[in-house]
């Protein structure tokens, strides 16, 4: 019997910026702890890096047939990677996503390694995504936090809903803007983990209410319905095959959030949206990215 503890493992890619998400989902993972980073510096500035660390270590066969899709998926070859045996480390319990702060808008993210105080003139998250996507570093996180400040200007939604929650920041943002109660919801248990524990950190437990399901089939988010304000930060694809669930789900005159698209599959996911009712009211485009809000 092998009585060695068990090792933590790591890779590292370099990737261009709209393949990240493609990998994150693939390597995402109860054991896994993702990094991704901006480069902003030398011959990859531009690109981004990647590094997954493995609580133990992974089925590599699975491993690389799952980066394989992912690269695919993204129109890119698959980049070159090494698993490598790190240091025996708790890296899951020391907050690993070591993220610069985010400023959009009103909005400042930062992790628990900035120990500097937040400013006092902005809407201040404790985020420390670990397990969970969502640090508040992507563009279509960034794009969904600028609709949410401009909805703000105008609406005051008394329920949301936030569809594919990751590490719950935007289901915190619109707690802490909107001071109403949230549903968070992911098909992933270790994000309603995350989500619960940054909502407790963040000292926003009593709006945010996290469960595990697939999409919008459990119970008790069609129970909540109608929304009046709605945000799904996932993938084109499953944007296109949910909208009719949407739909069903929103208020007459709620709206929409739609991110985790390619400015090229925008006319794609409007066009699912559009045979159930739902409309572009506007848009963000950010490097490549693009994020929607939507409504009848």
């Amino acid at each position: 019997m092998d009585t060695q503890p068990a090792s933590n493992w790591q890779i590292s890619f370099i990737l261009p910026p709209d393949a990240v998400p493609f990998f994150e989902r693939a390597l995402d993972g109860g054991d896994t702890a993702l990094l991704a980073s901006e480069i902003e510096t030398g011959a990859d500035r531009g690109k981004w890096k990647l590094d997954a660390i493995f609580e133990n270590r992974p089925d590599e066969a699975l491993l690389d047939a799952s980066l394989s899709l992912a690269a695919t998926a993204a129109g890119i070859e698959l980049p070159p990677y090494e698993l490598t045996e790190l240091a025996q480390r708790d890296w899951l319990r020391e907050s690993l996503i070591s993220f610069a702060p985010v400023s959009v808008g009103r909005y400042y993210i930062y992790g628990s390694h900035i120990k500097e105080p937040p400013p006092a003139t902005k809407l201040s998250l404790k985020i420390d995504a670990a397990t969970a996507f969502g640090s508040g570093e992507h563009f279509t996180t960034k794009g969904c936090l600028m609709a949410m400040e401009e909805i703000a200007r105008f609406k005051r939604p008394r329920k949301i809903l936030d569809m594919g929650c990751g590490s719950g920041i935007l289901s915190l943002a619109a707690a802490l803007t909107f001071k109403t109660d949230v549903v968070a919801a992911d098909i992933d248990p270790e994000s309603v983990r995350v989500t619960k524990e940054n909502a407790k950190n963040n000292h926003l437990s009593r709006y945010i209410s996290a469960y595990a399901g697939n999409g919008y089939k459990p119970l008790i988010v069609r129970s909540k319905a109608p929304y009046d304000l709605v945000f799904s930060n996932i993938l084109a694809r499953p944007l296109t095959l949910m909208a009719k669930d949407l739909a069903s789900v929103l208020a007459p005159d709620g709206l929409a959030v739609l991110s985790g698209m390619l400015c090229r599959q925008e006319a794609w996911v409007l066009d699912a949206h559009r045979r159930v009712g739902l409309n572009l009211k506007k848009r963000y485009r950010l490097e490549g990215w693009s994020t929607l809000i939507v409504g009848r």
